[in-house]
């Protein structure tokens, strides 16, 4: 650490300042303002040699720790008044330094808990207080905070990539170090929002909280439809299955399509003969008349699109009302299930009123069903049936739950 000790020829109150460029690097390294005076001052202002001739004066007179002679020499002086006052660019360095410093280990974070530093409290001692005046204070500079800042600079043991020599050159290249710096905490700035995070945790009182939920992992609730879709697929694989070796019939047809299956089947007949007894004329006529009832209904509830899904051709009434319905089931069943094991009296109210909620789904499906014309009855029932399903499964473990806190109690 560089220190004011200037040479006197024991004739006259000159004195004389050695600055090596070995020293003139740790001055800038340690000191940012007096690297940004330079900067700024040399050559336009101030010679080189004059630059340091001020310097070499305001070192020399913090030395004597007399504020007031600094003042008073900072007023006549503009480039003068830059050395002799506190570097705000290092305390600006400092400030955003102590932000990145966890809280929960500094201890100047601390000294707000407790009154001692707080004028007339603490225990009573006749050490005098020199309380420095308010014009007075930006002269004021403490010998521990340059050995702090001459330590961080040892540590951080920066390798410039200018000469020594080009003194210029080496305040340029320390800047663009710092700015390096600068540009790595803008994109950590989010290293805050963790420490603040993670002492907001810390700091938590748990008998002063409120009652809270067991952690869940929450549901990815998909597009109800995409569900529907596939009960009639596992609906209509399940019917497939149960025909044994039949021929497979294909679901949803176009109009031109099953007249040219019944076309063909006639001509079949014609050429091979029926292999089958042949039926009553009442039953072919009522087959018949089916097949052309639910053909022409496919044609106008689907119109050109064969891409429509078994709720588009649910009136709309009908369609809307299923999904609120199957929304309300997914979340009565998933505030339900996450209340298990029951360990409070408020997870107890919680699955209670679930219950109850769930009990008057099955009567507003009910209705669905009941409001809907025949033709859609059944295709409702098919979209119905997962969801009772899920209920009963509901009230069941609801049920037995109970029965096992009797038993014990």
């Amino acid at each position: 650490m560089w220190t004011v000790k200037p040479l006197s020829d024991g004739q006259s109150n000159k004195v004389t300042f050695n600055l090596t460029p070995e020293i003139i690097h740790q001055i800038f390294s340690e000191k940012p303002a007096v690297r940004q005076a330079y900067l700024n001052f040399v050559p336009h202002r101030l010679s080189e040699k004059d630059f340091w001739t001020k310097y070499s004066k305001a070192e020399y007179l913090n030395s004597s720790r007399n504020v007031s002679v600094a003042a008073a020499e900072a007023a006549l002086d503009e480039e003068l008044a830059v050395f002799l006052k506190r570097d705000d660019m290092l305390a600006d360095e400092a400030r955003r330094k102590v932000r990145r410093v966890d809280p929960t280990v500094d201890m100047q974070a601390d000294e707000g808990d407790d009154y001692i530093h707080l004028q007339d409290h603490g225990l009573v001692h006749d050490e005098p207080k020199d309380y420095m005046e308010s014009q007075y204070e930006p002269f004021r500079k403490s010998f521990s905070q340059d050995l702090n800042q001459h330590g961080a600079v040892v540590l951080q043991g920066r390798v410039l990539d200018a000469e020594l020599r080009d003194t210029r050159s080496v305040a340029e290249a320390i800047i663009r170090i710092k700015q390096a710096e600068l540009s790595d905490e803008v994109s950590t700035r989010n290293l805050e929002r963790d420490i603040s995070d993670r002492i907001s945790r810390m700091a938590e009182m748990e008998d002063l909280q409120g009652p809270r939920d067991p952690a869940v992992a929450p549901l990815s609730i998909k597009d109800p439809r995409d569900y529907f879709d596939s009960q009639q697929a596992n609906a209509l694989k399940a019917l497939a299955d149960g025909s044994g070796g039949e021929r497979t019939l294909k679901s949803s047809v176009s109009s031109h399509e099953a007249y040219g299956s019944l076309k063909n089947l006639v001509s079949h007949n014609r050429v091979m003969g029926l292999t089958e007894p042949v039926m009553s004329h009442e039953v072919a006529l009522k087959v018949l008349s089916a097949l052309t009832q639910n053909i022409s209904s496919t044609k106008f509830h689907l119109g050109s699109n064969p891409h429509e899904s078994v709720l588009d051709r649910l009136p709309k009434s009908t369609k809307d009302e299923l999904l609120i319905q199957w929304t309300s089931v997914q979340e009565l069943l998933k505030h339900f299930w996450s209340s298990y094991p029951i360990t409070t009296k408020y997870l107890y109210t919680k699955v209670t009123r679930m219950k109850d909620a769930m009990s008057q789904i099955y009567l507003k499906l009910q209705e669905i069903k009941e409001s809907v014309p025949s033709d859609f009855r059944h295709q409702v029932s098919l979209l119905v049936h997962p969801m009772l399903q899920a209920l009963d499964a509901a009230f069941a473990h609801y049920d037995a739950d109970v029965q096992r806190r009797s038993t014990k109690g």
